[in-house]
C-alpha cells in the first residue's frame, strides 16, 4: 500500500506544508514574526495525533531564519507503519525571500533541496527534480507566509515548481489544539489533494485541512 499517498498525499503538500504570517509588501519591510517567535501545529488523523509540525523564527538585524520540523509517526497498535521527517532553514533578507535548505525522510526514501534567489530567477537544485530556474516571484510552499499563494511556489521535499490554483473560501472560525475558536480567512488550494489553508486577522497561518486518498481526514491545529 502506498501509506503516505493514502494518508497525506505527502509529495505534494507536506513536504512543504510550513508556517503562518505575511511578510509585509514593501521590499525593505521586515517579516511579521509569531507570538514568541515560535509556530507550532498538532497534526491529527481522523481526530487522531499522529504528530507534529514546528517553525521557530530567529532575527539577526534585517536577516530572519525560519527553522521548520515536522515529525509524524503511523502506527498500528505499537507497531510502527511510517514516518516522515522534514527539516528545513529559510533565510529572508526583511520581506524578501534569500535561500532555503531541506532534508527529507520519507520512510527510508531521503530527498534534498536548496532554493536560492539570483538577480532575475530563484535557482533551484532537488535531488528528484535536478536543477532548473524558477519564476523570480516563487516561494517555499511552507504555508506560513500568506504571499506563498499569490504566485507559484515550490514543494521543499521534492523541488517540484507549483502552480496550483488558488481560490478564496471566505471567512470562517477554526478551533486550535486547545479548542479555542479564531476566525480565520480560508483559501483552497486545487489538488489532488484538494487543501484548505486558514489564517486569522493577523495573517498568521492558522492550520489546514484536506481528505487524504484513502478518505480520511487530516487537519492542522495550532498550538496555543
Amino acid at each position: 500500500m502506498d501509506r503516505m499517498i493514502a494518508i497525506v498525499d505527502r509529495r505534494r503538500f507536506l513536504g512543504g506544508a510550513g508556517a503562518s504570517l505575511l511578510a509585509t509588501g514593501a521590499a525593505n519591510a521586515s517579516i511579521l514574526a509569531p507570538p514568541g517567535n515560535r509556530l507550532a501545529f498538532s497534526v491529527l488523523r481522523e481526530g487522531k495525533e499522529i504528530g507534529t509540525h514546528t517553525l521557530i523564527f530567529a532575527r539577526n538585524g534585517d536577516m530572519w531564519t525560519i527553522q521548520v520540523a515536522i515529525d509524524l509517526l503511523i502506527k498500528l497498535g505499537p507497531v510502527p507503519l511510517f514516518r516522515y521527517e522534514h527539516r528545513a532553514t529559510e533565510i529572508w533578507n526583511g520581506a524578501s525571500f534569500a535561500s532555503v535548505e531541506a532534508q527529507t525522510n520519507d520512510d527510508g526514501a531521503r530527498t534534498t533541496l536548496r532554493a536560492q534567489r539570483g538577480p532575475d530567477a530563484v535557482i533551484v537544485d532537488s535531488s528528484q527534480q535536478g536543477k532548473y530556474e524558477a519564476p523570480a516571484n516563487a516561494l517555499p510552499s511552507t504555508h506560513w507566509n500568506r504571499r506563498m499563494l499569490d504566485g507559484p511556489f515550490i514543494n521543499t521535499q521534492t523541488g517540484q515548481l507549483m502552480k496550483s490554483a488558488v481560490s478564496p473560501r471566505g471567512a470562517g472560525v477554526v478551533e486550535t489544539a486547545s479548542g479555542r475558536s479564531v476566525s480565520v480567512r480560508r483559501y483552497e488550494i486545487a489538488g489532488p489533494p484538494v487543501l484548505e489553508t486558514w489564517y486569522d486577522e493577523r495573517l498568521t497561518w492558522t492550520g489546514l485541512q484536506f481528505k487524504a486518498r484513502d478518505g480520511s481526514q487530516v487537519i492542522y491545529k495550532r498550538q496555543d
